[in-house]
């Protein structure tokens, strides 16, 4: 039982880095009604970024965090700025198969520019394992869900109580109607582009440490990403962190008791089931789902 445990709260590091970098996802749904399948690649870019600053050009480590997630926002500002932006009337799956040729080209990319040979960067919380009752729990994983948790309540706070949360909703809700009431759509669109691709970055450099820094490091990462915001609801913040918990505990089981192997088409098979069963998610509405 206590290995039970144990497997458990291995299980929640890495779904709060699935919830984090699902939140990404759900902040530039809820707003532009994309979904950004390059979110992996482009938090990888970040992760190389902040490798670069520390390794290469050696500021401390304050510093080239700042700078690198200041890249993830330009980044995010970017693809929305130049490609997005293009064809935000178009059919959604040209959208769709615009954000997934943006995931090729970046993570192509990022190999010409640092490689493929594994990268370290250091953890946000070094130090030894802490002993809770019989478990053990590492600092950088009891601060990783933290922040996940208090990140994705500071969003719910951005959407429902400031004018910048009052814009992005009334967009998602009906973007000509926000236009002609005055609110400049796309700004706001933009800026939920930045800081959904800052939100990957931050999954990327914190998950980093533990699988090592390599172009391809997020592929797997961002289905698992990708399956926690549909389970939770695209339209639900709350959801998106519970769904990255849920597939990062049951994910951690399967490869402990079952195999390692099995691990991804369980993921596979649960996309498919809550799409088949519950379109919306678990905390998603019928409303958001027709939107």
């Amino acid at each position: 039982m206590v290995q039970f445990g144990q497997d458990v709260i291995g299980g929640l590091g890495f779904g709060a880095i699935y919830g984090l970098a699902a939140l990404g996802l759900v902040v530039i749904f809820k707003t532009s009604r994309v979904v950004n399948f390059a979110f992996g690649s482009m938090g990888t870019a970040a992760a190389m970024l902040l490798w670069t600053l520390l390794s290469l050009i050696h500021l401390p480590l304050v510093a080239a965090w700042l700078l690198a997630l200041a890249g993830a926002l330009a980044v995010g500002a970017l693809a929305d700025v130049l490609f997005l932006r293009r064809i935000e009337q178009a059919n959604p799956l040209i959208q769709i198969t615009l954000t997934l040729g943006l995931f090729i080209g970046i993570e192509g990319l990022v190999g010409v520019l640092w490689g493929y040979t594994p990268k370290a960067i250091p953890q946000l919380a070094p130090g030894g394992p802490l002993l809770i009752g019989p478990y053990f729990l590492t600092p950088d994983q009891l601060l990783i869900v933290v922040l996940t948790v208090a990140l994705a309540a500071a969003l719910r706070i951005v959407l429902e109580r400031t004018r910048l949360g009052l814009a992005m909703r009334a967009i998602a809700q009906d973007r000509d109607a926000a236009m002609l009431m005055g609110v400049p759509v796309r700004g706001v669109v933009t800026q939920a582009w930045a800081w959904g691709v800052l939100l990957s970055g931050l999954a990327a450099i914190l998950v980093a440490p533990a699988v090592s820094l390599s172009p391809t490091m997020m592929d797997q990462i961002a289905v698992f990403a990708f399956a926690a915001a549909v389970l939770g609801g695209f339209g639900s913040l709350a959801g998106a962190v519970a769904g990255g918990f849920i597939v990062g505990v049951v994910g951690n089981l399967i490869s402990a008791y079952l195999s390692t192997n099995f691990q991804l088409t369980f993921i596979f098979l649960l996309i498919v089931a809550v799409l088949y069963v519950r379109p919306q998610g678990i905390f998603g509405s019928r409303t958001e789902s027709r939107q």
